[in-house]
């Protein structure tokens, strides 16, 4: 499982650098090349394994010197040290995720000091400074997410909200959003709420438990589906809550994230919704402004080339906040859609 697992990751990346190649044209001999590296919150989830390989490649493909990406392993302060290091080794420019959105800011405040410039990419920076945020409208994504959830029960019923981790931004504003929707729109569904931390073995473990106490649950909403569904998909199996002849009726299931492992389980019935994170665009957009804050550019907030909007967090700092499509069965097999970049998997 491990082997083939590994060989989706880099047929997934090898397809999304064609789709990034094809579309970094822009100006491109005119940025600079130099030295520049990554620092990873944690590579334990096939997301950010993609995310990392396919930032690396897109990095090299425009000529930079690229460090070895580092992994904080979850750990703030391991994560300080990787960036710290990474500056030392003589980093002109950084790429970060953040694993904590408000302990990200030393490392930050380091870079600064020796005029490294930062690009964040995924989770907002709260405090310190990074040049530009590259992430998606989490708020948005959640209450899609919501909005799915609340049709789907017709407003009416025990939804289980499996969190990610509410010390960083994501995990933040993908509960906020969540909650907020479904306190407005389908107030008499009932949303209980467990945190995950981001850990598959977490999420399992509180499905199982919920499942146990109320029996009566009638949807999953996984805040990030490449790490939760595996292990939600597998309690469910156990506990006869698939769906199907002779068994109870099938929990309705929506996630965040839109790997190729999700996609492949809304198209065999397993998995009712997923909203799609724009993964390649993180790869693609992150190197381009990291190369232009190097040149010296300042960034400013409004409309983008690329049919974004650029904001200013409330610690200050800008984000390029991505649009994000809902995926169900009418629309899986969208070539556009970074899971499917490269063919539809199974």
């Amino acid at each position: 499982m491990r082997a083939s697992g590994s060989l989706r990751v880099l047929t997934v990346v090898a397809a999304l650098l064609v789709a990034v190649a094809l579309t970094t044209a822009r100006a491109v001999e005119e940025l600079p090349k130099f030295k520049a590296g990554l620092s990873s919150s944690f590579l334990s989830s096939p997301f950010f394994v993609v995310l990392t390989s396919l930032t690396t490649q897109t990095a090299r493909q425009a000529g930079l010197t690229w460090l070895q990406p580092t992994d904080a392993q979850s750990d703030p302060g391991k994560q300080i040290a990787d960036i710290q290091t990474l500056v030392n080794s003589g980093a002109q420019g950084l790429i970060v995720v953040p694993r904590d959105s408000d302990a990200i800011g030393p490392a930050l405040s380091y870079a600064a000091s020796r005029k490294v410039p930062v690009i964040a990419l995924d989770v907002s920076v709260h405090t310190g400074k990074a040049a530009m945020t590259v992430r998606a409208d989490n708020i948005s994504m959640a209450q899609s997410a919501c909005e799915a959830v609340g049709n789907a029960l017709a407003g009416k019923g025990r939804v289980l909200e499996l969190q990610g981790d509410l010390l960083n931004s994501n995990g933040r504003e993908r509960t906020d959003g969540f909650d907020r929707c479904m306190k407005t729109r389908f107030p008499q569904i009932e949303v209980i709420p467990r945190p995950t931390r981001w850990e598959q073995a977490r999420a399992a473990d509180a499905t199982q438990t919920i499942l146990t106490v109320h029996p009566d649950i009638a949807a999953i909403y996984m805040e990030s589906g490449s790490i939760m569904l595996p292990g939600v998909l597998s309690v469910l199996r156990q506990a006869g809550r698939q769906g199907g002849p002779g068994q109870p009726h099938k929990i309705f299931l929506v996630a965040i994230d839109g790997s190729p492992y999700e996609l492949a389980k809304i198209r065999s019935g397993d998995l009712d919704a997923t909203v799609s994170q724009p993964l390649d665009l993180y790869a693609r957009l992150g190197i381009e402004y990291l190369r232009r804050a190097v040149k010296g550019e300042q960034f400013v907030e409004g409309p983008t080339e690329h049919g974004s909007r650029i904001v200013k967090n409330a610690a200050g700092n800008l984000e390029d906040l991505l649009p994000s499509p809902v995926v169900t069965r009418q629309n899986v097999n969208d070539p556009h859609l970074w899971g499917n970049v490269g063919g539809p998997k199974s």
